[in-house]
């Protein structure tokens, strides 16, 4: 029996023995804290309820929890005293339980505003002997604010009607509020056209806005084109709004008729400004649904590009007018080469008609005829019509010297059979005479 005391005396005086030297401790666990939204994301609309909750373990009776914001920093609830209600939309429910060192606190937002996008953070602060706090635990989460963009959304620019020159480059943009990445929007041709166009999305989450823009150089293919931009969410059904890029009219160029527009029966418009039911099926559009994923990004649209008919239908006219053109002076020439040449043959077969009487040369030798006597002779001409010779006689001296006998061709005759006559001694004979006659 004395040896169990001895013993147990010796255990304690080690114990103590530790616990002077420091080297005993009592371990606890770390305090925790994790902060959660309730309520689903598509539920956490303006107008609507979000309810959050902060769980905390391993708490010491001095502990604090408090919910603070971000931006702007601030204190919503400290312990178990509510600093910043916000209107008494701020809700807090606390329940702890002692026996688990734990601690369990619900945020209520109710009327939700876009201005209750923030952090929201739940912490655990540990009082500081002489005043101030340690924060040992902390959690966050994000509260993204779904909203309907304002009834001043989509804005377009240029809005409504514009008259420009051929070659006009036009600077055409839609913005929009996006709320948080889920708003679409759809920019569409009011007509049918070939023409491809890219519009270039850029979103940008300090503004919260989404903007499409698209560099435009018109032509005649764009008179009477109008662009539809139309926004809508699938948070909120039903809610669609549109507004309106021309239409385009383009001056200084051949204006060509346009296809009609192709829309959907069933669909219903609405001006900028208003809110219109989502009925029916739309006209197929491409569809850009931004996302907040990125800050600037290019969406080019994914209809195909056909080739234009309207160039083919201006390069089927200018051929034609020059094909015309082109005939038009060939039938001229022709016509004024037939009246050169018509002259020309007139003028030869004027020349033609002209009598030619051929000249005797006064040179010419005198050539023999059947009778011995000597004539002179005219050469046969070329031309077919003169067909026949002409015989000019000349008087002969016989060898007394004297002109007694000659040759002569009675005026109109063609008789060419002569013979000597006598000369007549007298003027008043008959001085030639035809043998036949």
């Amino acid at each position: 029996m004395g040896g169990r005391i001895s013993m147990y005396v010796l255990l304690v005086c080690v114990w103590c023995s530790l616990d002077a030297g420091g080297f005993l401790m009592v371990v606890t666990a770390q305090p925790t804290a994790y902060a959660e939204i309730l309520t689903p994301e598509a539920d956490r609309k303006e107008g609507g309820q979000v309810d959050m909750r902060c769980t905390a373990t391993n708490l010491e009776s001095d502990h604090i929890v408090a919910w603070e914001t971000e931006d702007p920093y601030t204190t919503l609830r400290w312990g178990q005293v509510t600093v910043n209600n916000n209107n008494g939309r701020f809700i807090f429910d606390t329940s702890v339980d002692i026996a688990f060192q734990t601690f369990v606190q619900d945020f209520i937002i109710t009327d939700v505003q876009r201005a209750d996008t923030d952090e929201y953070v739940c912490n655990v602060n540990d009082p500081i002997q002489g005043g101030g706090n340690t924060i040992v635990a902390e959690s966050s989460v994000t509260l993204s604010v779904l909203y309907f963009p304002s009834a001043s959304f989509p804005m377009c620019s240029p809005a409504g009607p514009i008259t420009v020159d051929a070659g006009t480059e036009l600077d055409m943009r839609c913005s929009s509020e996006s709320s948080h990445g889920t708003v679409t929007m759809t920019i569409n041709p009011t007509i049918q056209t070939s023409r491809y166009t890219n519009w270039t999305s850029v979103l940008n989450d300090d503004s919260d806005t989404v903007v499409r823009t698209l560099d435009l150089t018109v032509d005649d293919a764009d008179n009477g084109v109008a662009f539809d931009c139309v926004i809508s969410s699938m948070y909120f059904d039903g809610m669609q709004r549109t507004c309106q890029i021309g239409p385009i009219t383009v001056r200084n160029t051949v204006t060509l008729p346009m296809t009609e527009p192709t829309t959907s029966s069933t669909s219903t418009s609405s001006t900028a400004g208003s809110t219109r039911p989502s009925t029916g099926n739309p006209t197929p559009t491409t569809e850009i649904e931004v996302t907040s994923t990125s800050s600037t990004e290019s969406s080019p649209r994914s209809s195909d590009a056909a080739s234009s008919s309207t160039p083919l239908i201006v390069a089927f006219i200018v051929v034609v007018v020059l094909a015309v053109t082109f005939f038009v002076i060939i039938i001229i020439i022709i016509l004024i080469l037939r009246d050169v040449r018509k002259n020309r043959l007139i003028k030869r077969f004027t020349s033609e008609k002209e009598p030619r009487v051929t000249q005797a040369d006064p040179y010419m030798e005198l050539q023999p005829t059947e009778d011995k006597n000597r004539v002179y002779m005219e050469p046969t001409t070329t031309e077919e019509t003169i067909p026949n010779q002409d015989t000019y006689y000349q008087p002969v001296e016989v060898e007394n010297g004297s002109p007694e006998y000659d040759y002569a061709r009675p005026e109109g005759s063609t008789n060419t059979s002569y013979e000597a006559v006598r000369v007549p001694k007298s003027s008043a004979e008959k001085q030639y005479q035809n043998i036949n006659n």
